[in-house]
């Protein structure tokens, strides 16, 4: 019977039929040789999905273990901590058979600085042991950064803060044997002791340790020291750079380390004293585990001793433990509809795909099935050619996708590690990754293949034959049949809207689109998902940008920043005054002669220069939103539509302030005439409050301001202005027993002084950073505006290019020039590597974003392609049918760019509302992290996805015509004919 079929196909069908080996399969693979280019497509688009899938989930391991590593490095390999333990605390952590390392540190007691000394060393230090030896691989305490000397070895050796190098301490609780300043080899005496805290209220007292911190609430608290621990005396070798903080409970506060002989622990987990205690760091098998630990170890919630637990939340949370701040959930939100738009092209695609071959193959599925092939057997024909196709693409996806990846860190390395502060970006081969890429991208096959597969076994032979099974009028096609019959005019044929715009091109156009084909469904429902998948990738790239451009400011034009004060220790304080004051308008003449003498400085152009104050303000009604409150918690409305709360005062120099008014096309005269200054508010703050970013523009108009002077109040200060009840505004401010006591506003105001603001701008000068709170900018000439304000620094800044070299040199000169300014202390921050990190990290998101939307763009396009071309190509037989009764090349073309037309309207709105549920999503997620994000449509990636889809149905168009010309017309008519 074999050798009466005739033609690739029917030699593919009588393969089928023939007893011998795995007919089936060899009927699938014999199928996807005679439709090469829809394999090749196929093959292709399952191949760029799985790449897609390995290039994410690949980034995500790298990425990942690039934070473990980094933030392991710079913190430590702890999991978990428990302060204040008792010995039967340590045994218990001892036992437990989680544990797989830990270590201890002892707080031997505490050290009284003194007043004399407060002011600038803070008040009290911390006697702690230095972390003991650990495990070189994974220590899991990074030791304190020494700046000078080496850590304790032996007993005896201490460590101090780098403040305390070379200083000459006043008489308090840390000694000198020789009475001299501190230095490396310095015999030193610790008095240890005990700090007590009493409440006014209640007069209960407590014991401050390092734990709770140095601060105290000095209204509502009273506080006394005890030298009653002994001593502990040693020679100084080494100095460490203290910042304050620690994200241990064990190492917060500043210390003085010393050598642990092994015995500390013992020792403060059993004497009587309050004052000393123990903490242990450790780390467990599983980290999900360290935090139940460590409280069940100190017991938290019915503890009678000064202790508690932490987790290092900052390590683990890489590893998937614990959950993070807003700006992650957006991640994870962005993320999960990253992974979506994957999924969803993966599947349409390939979706797409076998629903055409099914179309396709519909005739060959009917003869299979009269000729006694199960549903099972049509099924498996189905999901073995989804098998083969995943066979070819998959393996080349996940070598794309690694390759990508290595390609990608390679070009943007400096970006990944100035991005996650790590020596260098390496790619992260996971087989648990790769083996999910695979699993994911099969899944998409066998799930997108098992529709068609369905479809493909319950075709009977009748259907195939007479091929309607695909073909049905729509309901209301149906109806107007109906109707037809029953006035009796079914054989009278209208043109309809169609007929009259296209002729009778269009009518047929019209005809074929009213049946609901599966084929034309399949087409749209393409055209859709790549429309949408164009917008969303799009819209993706738009919104990372916008993210990372607002987190990373990088402070163009400002690449060396000089701050200068003039009360600061290295100043001979000539320009100082009482109460923490300076003299304004010395330290402007001091600073415009300094200024001068640095725009001199070679390979540097200076921006001007600012000196900052705070003023406590009145600002009348009609100048500021509720954004204000939003801006700053602390400013306070009133009843009458004013508002109180802290102003900044930023007065830059002449220059540049006619500059800034020009820039701002503002009249010249109206503010730079010395008789009558005018500021000029910022009115645009981008802020992050460490759980979301947000713009705000508290200010409404121009008005003036009043910035006020308080009267003396005995050293006591007035907290805010508020609301009389009695009527108009009252002062608040605290007693010596903190309770809260009130003055007339007349009374607590002892001057006013008005500042007249006459206009608003989004931006301040190059040479002003923003403070967070309102700001408004001065001429340096109106300085007697800050009479009544409290000075805090004056600053100055220089371009280098981004150059950090030429900054460095930069700075270099302007220390020779500062030498010959006693009256000001000046230091320097080279910002030029930070901005130049910035950028850096900007273009690594932007880059993997991009590659992202280009990959789904591919897909999107090879989904079209596929689908429109092999719709098309399905249909020759009826192209050949309207050819043969007479149809003309033009008419032909007329009917197909109707068709086309359709699906593109059809496809396009379709895919635009998906888009646009997309980005909402988008914004939902983006409003977690920055709360003053706008909802838009993305009206650019719109436009784009039209043009491409649009150029795409051209060619796909081309391409199917140009195959349905090249057959001949009897072979076409002739098609899958036994």
């Amino acid at each position: 019977m074999a050798k009466h079929f005739k033609g690739e196909k029917d030699r593919a069908l009588a393969a089928a039929v023939a007893p011998r080996g795995n007919v089936f399969t060899r009927f699938t693979l014999r199928s996807l040789a005679a439709n090469r280019v829809r394999t090749v497509v196929s093959v292709i688009g399952i191949a760029l999905s799985c790449a897609l899938i390995t290039a994410v989930l690949t980034s995500v391991v790298s990425l990942t273990d690039a934070l473990i590593q980094r933030t392991a490095e710079s913190e430590g390999w702890w999991y978990a901590e428990a302060a204040g333990i008792t010995a039967d605390d340590l045994d218990r952590l001892q036992d437990e058979p989680g544990v797989v390392d830990w270590t201890g540190i002892a707080d031997l007691g505490t050290v009284s600085l003194g007043e004399e000394n407060s002011d600038l060393f803070g008040k009290y230090l911390y006697a702690k042991t230095w972390p003991t030896e650990q495990d070189s691989e994974k220590p899991l305490v990074q030791d304190p950064e020494l700046v000078a000397g080496h850590a304790p070895e032996a007993p005896g050796e201490i460590v101090l803060p780098h403040y305390l190098q070379n200083v000459e301490l006043a008489p308090c609780g840390l000694t000198t044997a020789d009475g001299g300043p501190i230095k490396l080899g310095s015999k030193v005496t610790l008095d240890l002791g005990t700090r007590t805290v009493t409440s006014l209220t209640d007069g209960v007292s407590f014991t401050m340790t390092s734990l709770r911190g140095d601060y105290i609430g000095d209204a509502t608290q009273s506080e006394s020291f005890s030298a009653d621990l002994g001593q502990l005396s040693g020679t100084v070798v080494g100095f460490y750079r203290s910042y304050g903080y620690s994200a241990t409970l064990a190492m917060v506060g500043n210390a003085a380390y010393v050598y642990d002989d092994g015995s500390a622990l013992e020792r403060v987990m059993t004497d009587d004293s309050d004052a000393t205690w123990a903490s242990v760091l450790f780390r467990t098998e599983n980290p999900a585990e360290a935090e139940r630990l460590a409280d069940d170890i100190v017991n938290v919630w019915s503890r009678d001793i000064d202790g508690g637990s932490t987790v290092h939340s900052s390590l683990i949370r890489w590893m998937g433990v614990t959950p993070d701040t807003a700006i992650w959930n957006t991640l994870y939100q962005v993320a999960a509809i990253l992974a979506a738009v994957v999924v969803v092209a993966g599947v349409s695609l390939v979706y797409n795909s076998f629903a055409i071959s099914v179309a396709e193959r519909t005739r060959q599925f009917g003869l299979l099935s009269s000729l006694g092939a199960s549903r099972r057997q049509l099924r498996r024909t189905v999901l073995v050619e989804a098998l083969v196709i995943g066979g070819a693409g998959i393996p080349v996806g996940l070598a794309l996708g690694l390759l990508g990846c290595f390609v990608v860190f390679g070009l943007v390395g400096d970006g990944i590690t100035a991005l996650f502060g790590t020596d260098q970006a390496r790619v992260v081969v996971s087989p648990v990754a790769l083996g999910i890429s695979a699993a994911l991208a099969l899944l998409t096959l066998l799930v997108s293949a098992w529709v068609p597969a369905l479809r493909a076994s319950r075709v009977s032979a009748v259907d195939a034959i007479r091929q309607t099974q695909d073909v049905h009028l729509s309901r209301r096609a149906a109806r107007a049949q109906r109707r037809a019959n029953r006035n009796g005019d079914s054989t009278r044929i209208s043109l309809g809207i169609a007929g009259r715009l296209f002729g009778i091109p269009g009518l047929i156009a019209h005809k074929n689109l009213t049946r609901s084909s599966s084929k034309g469904r399949v087409t749209v429902a393409a055209l859709a998902v790549s429309v949408a998948l164009l917008i969303t990738s799009g819209a993706i790239a738009e919104v990372m940008s916008y993210a990372s451009s607002t987190a990373m400011d990088t402070m163009e034009g400002q690449d060396l920043l000089l701050y200068i004060d003039a009360t600061g220790a290295e100043a001979d304080q000539t320009l100082a005054l009482a109460d923490g004051k300076v003299d304004g308008p010395g330290m402007q003449k001091a600073l415009a002669r300094f200024y001068e003498d640095a725009q001199g400085v070679e390979g540097a152009q200076t921006n001007g220069y600012i000196t900052s104050y705070v003023a406590d303000a009145l600002v009348p009604a009609g100048m500021l939103n509720s954004d204000a409150a939003n801006l700053d918690s602390t400013m306070t409305p009133h009843e009458d539509g004013s508002w109180y709360g802290s102003v900044y005062l930023d007065f830059v120099d002449d220059a540049t302030w006619k500059a800034y008014v020009s820039e701002l096309g503002l009249d010249p005269s109206e503010f730079c005439g010395p008789a009558h200054p005018r500021a000029i508010a910022v009115n645009s703050y981008d802020i992050n409050n460490g759980m979301t970013y947000a713009n705000y523009r508290p200010f409404t108009g121009t008005g003036t301001i009043e910035s006020l002077e308080f009267a003396d109040l005995d050293g006591r200060f007035v907290s805010s202005i508020e609301d009389d009840p009695s009527g108009g505004l009252r002062a608040l401010y605290y007693d010596d027993n903190g309770d809260e006591q009130y003055l007339p506003y007349d009374e607590a105001v002892a001057s006013e002084q008005d500042i007249e603001v006459g206009a608003l701008a989004d931006y301040p000068p190059d040479c002003v950073t923003s403070s967070g709170t309102l700001q408004l900018i001065l001429p340096a000439s109106a300085i007697d505006l800050a009479a009544n304000a409290g000075y805090l620094r004056a600053s100055m800044s220089l371009d280098t290019g981004g150059d950090a070299e030429r900054a460095n040199r930069a700075q270099d000169a302007l220390e020779k020039i500062a030498a010959d300014y006693p009256e000001l202390d000046v230091t320097y921050t080279n910002i030029a590597d930070a901005k130049l990190q910035s950028r850096l990290m900007a273009t690594t998101v932007n880059t993997f974003v991009f590659l992202f939307a280009v990959i789904t763009g591919l897909i999107a396009v090879a989904n079209v392609f596929n689908t429109l071309a092999n719709a098309l190509i399905l249909r020759r037989r009826e192209f050949a049918v309207l050819r043969s009764i007479g149809m003309g090349g033009r008419a032909f073309r007329r009917m197909i760019a109707y068709e086309c037309a359709s699906y593109a309207l059809r496809g396009f709105l379709i895919g635009l509302v998906c888009a646009a549920l997309a980005s909402l999503g988008l914004y939902q997620a983006m409003a977690l992290s920055y709360s003053t994000y706008e909802f838009q449509l993305p009206w650019p990636q719109i436009g784009a996805s039209l043009v491409v889809v649009l150029a795409v149905i051209l060619a796909s168009v081309a391409y199917a015509l140009r195959r349905c010309d090249s057959s001949n017309v009897v072979e076409a008519l002739r098609a899958d004919a036994l």
